[in-house]
This record gives structure tokens, sequence and C-alpha cells, in this order.
């Protein structure tokens, strides 16, 4: 065709290509009606009226596969009332041997071998009926089922033109029923997610409040009654203490994971060496009981970051030094560095040191290395400087290739959108 031609130009008109080719111009049809269709219902009742049209015929019933009842079930109707339609068999008449063997049928009404059917539609003023099985993917989803009061003449090009409007039907219809599947489950998740937060929350809140009362009563004990105690009696004080404490840590390391992983972001313009200052000002007293410096760099750095959840994956990182740095502590030193479109935060120490094979592991939920073994910890810390990186389009990770010591790091996008302020 190209032979003596440079160029054929063919405009897509649908009017043109149905004088062309009436089969195609159907397909195009329905194609761009059921791309259109999100909801089942609609795109079903459509599909069903341009079949109908396609052969003629009076009325239609479209049917998808209910595997549990071994039935298919009504799923929309044109011309004709359900009344007595409502399911058919799968596996048993005219429909069912239509199912079975994915082949276009058509009969009379008189010829249906189920009495009750021929006596149905023939009240109905039906003469002749139609079953085209819906296919995808070599399995059966559907049927429709036509009938006509009169008698339809029947070409093979016309057959073979309605299995394919069948397939097209059977394939959107199943891409369609997988969506809301999906939709439905997200929904549920959502739901699960929520009702787990506010459970998270309210035990967390729950917990807290009893630990804080014991935690006061046992240290009041302790005040004023310890006198009166033996040694064994002090200790169990002291015991009572320690795990009330403890819970009241979990209660709240939990609540600041669940807050770091799910709190809307406040992105703002912030200044590093302000929210370093900080967080040297909150651990200026345990940094002078331990004998430890702290290291802070001097240039000014201006990033996107909520500073709240920057603050505290700062402090998560230097409490973690404190708690696991081992006796012989002295220096922890907090450096940034930009990495192509990523703001890296190091904190490295002189302390113990990490093994490597927990460089992954130590991010995980309440995961302590064997090294903290009789050290106070909820074993949070670190998923939440995971999931304050994450949050900033970053990663948290332990760098191995240290000498001495440990160096935890964590990157925060520098491409963050800016929060809107509240009006």
């Amino acid at each position: 065709m190209l032979r003596n031609q440079r160029l054929i130009t063919v405009p897509l008109d649908q009017a043109q290509l149905q004088e062309r080719n009436r089969a195609l111009s159907v397909l195009l049809q329905l194609s761009n009606y059921l791309s259109t269709r999100t909801k089942l219902e609609d795109l079903l009742g459509g599909a069903l009226e341009l079949v109908m049209e396609q052969l003629g015929v009076d009325a239609g019933r479209l049917y998808l596969a209910a595997p549990e009842e071994d039935c298919f079930r009504l799923m929309a109707f044109r011309g004709v009332s359900p009344e007595g339609l409502e399911t058919v068999p799968a596996g048993v008449g005219f429909t069912g041997k239509a199912a079975r063997t994915r082949s276009f049928l058509a009969m009379r009404v008189e010829d249906l071998e189920d009495a009750e059917r021929v006596i149905l539609l023939a009240s109905k003023g039906f003469k002749g009926v139609i079953c085209l099985p819906l296919i995808t993917r070599d399995q059966v989803i559907g049927v429709i089922n036509l009938a006509s009061e009169e008698l339809i003449p029947l070409e093979m090009a016309t057959i073979d033109l309605v299995m394919v409007m069948g397939n097209l039907v059977a394939t959107t219809a199943e891409s369609v029923i997988q969506a809301q599947e999906l939709s439905e489950q997200t929904r549920l998740l959502a739901e699960q997610k929520e009702a787990v937060q506010f459970f998270a929350y309210t035990a967390c809140h729950d917990m807290k409040s009893p630990a804080t009362g014991v935690h006061g009563l046992a240290r009041m004990l302790a005040q004023r009654a310890g006198h009166n105690l033996d040694e064994k009696g002090r200790a169990i004080i002291g015991q009572i203490e320690k795990a009330s404490q403890r819970i009241e840590d979990l209660a709240q390391e939990v609540n600041a994971y669940i807050r770091a992983k799910e709190a809307p972001l406040k992105v703002a313009q912030v200044s590093l060496k302000e929210v370093l200052a900080s967080v040297a000002g909150e651990m200026a007293e345990r940094l002078e009981t331990r004998g430890v410096a702290l290291e802070l760099p001097q240039e000014e750095v201006v990033l996107a970051a909520d500073a709240g959840a920057l603050a505290r994956a700062i402090t998560n990182l230097v409490d973690n030094a404190l708690k696991y740095g081992g006796p012989d502590l002295s220096r922890i030193q907090v450096l940034h560095l930009e990495d192509g479109p990523q703001h890296v935060l190091k904190v490295s120490d002189d302390g113990v040191g990490v093994p490597p094979e927990l460089a992954e592991k130590c991010f995980t939920l309440f995961k302590r290395a064997d090294t903290s073994q009789g050290t106070e910890g909820t074993g949070l810390g670190l998923a939440i400087v995971r999931e304050i990186a994450r949050r900033h389009q970053g990663q948290a990770w332990l760098e191995t290739s240290q000498p001495q010591g440990a160096c935890f790091c964590f990157s925060l996008s520098s491409d963050l959108p800016i929060s809107p302020t509240d009006s």
C-alpha cells in the first residue's frame, strides 16, 4: 500500500469507521463506554444494552458467577421483569451448557430442556433465547442471557462480534471487581490502622498514669518508712521504682514512635545550629555527669525539616551513645554534610561500638544488642530515628567502617516542600 505513497493519513472518525468496518466501530463504541465506567452496576447495565442492540433482541439479563453458591447471580436486566430469574444454575441447563463449553448458544424457547423455564419464558412472550458466556483469561466469570419475541437470523460474523464483545465486558468487569475489592481492603486497613492507633494512644495513657502513681508512692514509701525496713525491703522498693519508671518510659516512647510515624510533619526552614543548641541544653546535665564532651558543627545550616522531629532524632542518637557507649565513653560528635539531594547528619562516639552484624537489626522495634544488657532502655529510640528519616524522605543507618565506637547516620531530603502556615 505504501509502495507508491510517501504518507498515508487516516483520521480516527467513528462515523467513517462505521461505514468502512461496522464490527470494529461497534467494538470501539463498547471499548469507549467500558473505559469510562468505574461502578460495576453502570458498566454491566450499559454493556448489556450494547449487546442487545447489536443482536436486535427484546430482553436481556446479565449474570456474574457466584462460585460459593454454585450459580450465576443476576446483576443487570433490560426489557424483562427479573422475577423468577434472579439466579440460574451454574452447571446445568441451557446457561450451564454455555458456561461449561464456553460457547455461544442460541435456541428456540420450546426446545429448552427445563420445562419450568419454557413455561416462564413463554409466559413473557419469548420465542428465542441466546446465551453468551463472559470469558476472560480462559475463565467464565458470567453469562448474558438474551431473549427475543421473534426468532433472529444469526450470521457467523455477528456471533464472532458478540463473543469478542463478551470478552471485553468480562475483562473490564473483572478489573472493576478487583479495583472495588482493593478499595474495600484499603478502607478496612485504614479502619484497622485507626483503631490500632487509638488503642496504642489510650493504652499508653492508661498505662503511664498508674505507673507514675506507683513510682511516686514507692519513692514516698522509701522516704518515710525506708529506715524501718531491712535491706531486702528497701531493695524491693527500689525494684518497684525501677519497674514503674520503665513502664513510664515505655509508654512515653511508644507514643513518640506513633507520633514519629503518623503525626503530620510541620516542615519549615530550620536553623540546624539552633536545633543542636536545644539538644545540647537538654542533655547538658547528663553529659556533665558522665564527663562526656559533645562536639557540634559550627557552620550555619538552614534546612527544610520538622524542627521537633529533627531535634528528637538527634536527641535519641546522643541518648543512645550515652546509654550504650560504655564506661570509657568520653566524646560524642555531631557532623553535618550535604550528599547530593540529601542532608546527612552523623552522630559518632568513642564508646564500645556496635557489632557490624547488628547494623540493620538495631533499628528494629524493641531490638537491643547483647552489649546493652543491664542498661535501661525501651528498644524504640533508633526505630523512632528511622521513622523520622523516612518521613523526611531519607534513611537511617549505622556506618560499619567506624574504627572505634559507633557512628549512626540519618538523612533528610533537601527538596521537602514547606508546610502551609495556619491562617
